[in-house]
């Protein structure tokens, strides 16, 4: 029996940091900005760094710290990228239920990062594209949690998740990829049968169909509330989260801290939110607190994982002010 099963990605990443990657202003792009670096000549990377990444291994890592039996499934190549990563699980005690794909490698990304910690992930999908339900044995699989992260867009994967959670009794945390936010609002049918549902400010805009604004924020939170089931989180980078039960609503900001690399913190956080509500059996302040201190400790480090907190490691905890409105 697993208290957590994580479902999700599976990738080696090397960061690459580099003064000679500058962010420009660009409102072509949607986040209205854009890197750029010098063509036809050879940049210095002071800093690399090289670790395994993806959704999958994140959370899992991030649960198992806190203390929690964690399962871990994904899909990899039969190379040795996989074994690394593998034998990494191991030491973080996460249980592997890794399915090997003998036609295609392990994921890989390369972040490019720049000086103030943004970044540009270059992305090579590989054996994440081909997960499936069959990889899975479904039939003695046991677990109190699921938290669904990427799993490249599989709807019938997906539904079967979702399926297998309600005739088992599991709850589920759905984290969901790019191509399942891409289908805008038919991903609600799914949202209202998550008992958390996390996402970015832009996911959500995308979900809601509603273009991204501080003024329209509020509209498009409320509409994913009240089509949730319970729990609804919206992570705004560095300012903050906004969170919801059936009965409040939660805000908090984010500390001022060191910030090397922000890739990883949105996993980061979520690991820390689920573990901070089980340890304190639904304590929604808990949650938050130890998300967004599990983010912070991230962001101080290269890679995805570095910085994520054991359980008696609360360093960060508790250093922000949560404000609490009544639902009306």
């Amino acid at each position: 029996m697993y208290d957590i099963l994580v479902i999700g990605t599976v990738t080696k990443d090397v960061f690459l940091k580099s003064g000679d990657f500058q962010v420009v202003k660009d409102d072509r792009f949607r986040t209205g900005r854009a890197g750029c670096f010098v063509l036809g000549t050879k940049l210095t990377i002071p800093q690399v760094a090289m670790a395994s990444g993806g959704g999958g291994t994140n959370v899992a890592v991030g649960l198992a710290r806190q203390g929690f039996k964690v399962g871990c499934a994904g899909r990899v190549g039969d190379d040795s990228i996989a074994k690394e990563i593998i034998e990494e699980m191991k030491e973080e005690k996460v249980e592997l239920l890794f399915t090997i794909d003998k036609k295609r490698n392990t994921a890989y990304s390369t972040i490019l990062v720049s000086p103030d910690g943004e970044r540009t992930i270059l992305e090579y999908r590989g054996a994440n594209e081909y997960m499936s339900e069959n990889d899975i044995d479904w039939k003695d699989l046991k677990s109190k949690w699921v938290y669904i992260d990427s799993i490249s867009g599989n709807i019938e994967l997906l539904e079967y998740i979702l399926d297998w959670a309600k005739k088992n009794s599991v709850r589920v945390v759905f984290n969901p990829d790019q191509k399942l936010i891409r289908m805008g609002k038919d991903i609600y049918k799914y949202i209202e049968r998550a008992d958390i549902f996390i996402a970015n400010e832009d996911e959500y805009a995308l979900i809601t169909e509603i273009e991204h604004s501080e003024e329209k924020e509020e509209k498009i939170f409320k509409e994913i509330r009240n089509i949730a089931k319970d729990i609804v989180v919206m992570t705004k980078g560095p300012r903050g989260v906004v969170v919801a039960d059936k009965k409040n609503i939660y805000s908090a900001g984010v500390p001022d801290s060191l910030v090397v690399d922000r890739t990883g913190a949105g996993d980061a956080f979520g690991s820390g939110f689920v573990s901070g509500y089980i340890q304190s059996g639904g304590d929604m302040e808990s949650a938050i607190q130890l998300g967004i201190a599990n983010a912070t400790s991230v962001a101080k480090y290269f890679g995805t994982k570095n910085g994520l907190l054991k359980k008696n490691d609360r360093s960060d905890y508790n250093k922000v002010e949560i404000k609490i409105y009544k639902i009306v």
